[in-house]
């Protein structure tokens, strides 16, 4: 006896890749508190100090109108707030939240802490990163600068590709190999001619995480040289990385064993705190 299908099972199979990403898309748009985050987002990532209605309904691909209504009931809570000119800026209440999250996250005062004797011990600004693998990018959230006059700034809370530089390479290195593959082909592409680029990188990456470490000389920042290790999860995850930044000028290459063992100690010191295990090589 023959089974006949059901309709509705027949329909969900004969969808496209393309048909459930515009379904994604319509429940995303008709869930108020996500586009209201999105909102939020925009704000703090792009770092201007005020915002249109209609730039931020244009970013939101929403009406004006409907940006209007979503900003009006974030000003009711106090995470924005609106200028005598009708544009509007982060709130108070935003604010006040944000820096109690950061000040009762359980990882801030160890980092500091190791930070600060990551730099007493290597005289150069050290730095912490974290990886979102959402986005499959990184951000420098804390940093203890030397007190050499000449020293690297780094940019803190700001989303950088981690296929670059000691700081990137560090947590690309560990990633799945899935997800590796994945932000390599965003990345660099998979035509013909950028394939070497690919093969010298994954060759790297391959002596990255038998070494432990990464290193880079004016990769990120011109005149600037990196050396970086991976922070681990409580799942063996790549939570993100430590590491050094030294002028090109005041660095010598007999010296990277040394700082190398100074941010690889940090790391664990760091991956300990959080629970963390490093991956099995």
């Amino acid at each position: 006896m023959t089974q006949r299908a059901d309709p509705e099972e027949m329909n969900l199979v004969a969808e496209s890749p393309q048909e459930l990403l515009e379904q994604n898309e319509i429940k995303r748009r008709r869930d108020p508190l996500g586009r209201a985050i999105q909102l939020l987002i925009h704000m703090v990532d792009s770092g201007e100090e005020a915002y249109g209605v209609r730039e931020l309904g244009t970013r939101l691909g929403a009406s004006a109108s409907t940006a209007h209504r979503l900003l009006g009931e974030l000003e009711q809570l106090g995470m924005v707030d609106r200028t005598p000119s009708g544009t509007y800026r982060i709130g108070l209440e935003f604010l006040r939240i944000a820096r109690t999250s950061i000040a009762q996250f359980p990882l801030h005062d160890k980092a500091n802490d190791v930070l600060r004797e990551l730099t007493r011990r290597s005289e150069e600004t050290s730095f912490l990163s974290v990886y979102s693998s959402q986005r499959q990018q990184m951000m420098f959230t804390l940093s203890v600068e030397s007190a050499h006059p000449l020293r690297y700034v780094l940019q803190l809370n700001k989303w950088l590709s981690v296929h670059t530089g000691a700081s990137g390479l560090a947590i690309l290195a560990f990633l799945p190999d899935e997800d590796r593959r994945e932000i390599l082909e965003k990345q660099l592409g998979t035509s013909a001619d950028i394939c070497d680029d690919t093969q010298r990188l994954t060759e790297r990456l391959t002596e990255i995480k038998r070494q432990g470490y990464a290193s880079s000389r004016a990769e990120r920042i011109a005149g600037a040289v990196a050396v970086a290790a991976p922070v681990f999860g409580p799942s063996g995850e790549v939570f993100g990385d430590v590491g050094v930044t030294i002028p090109e000028s005041r660095f010598n290459e007999t010296d990277e064993p040394v700082l190398a063992g100074l941010v690889i100690h940090s790391a664990e010191i760091l991956t300990a705190s959080m629970g963390g295990t490093a991956p099995k090589s």
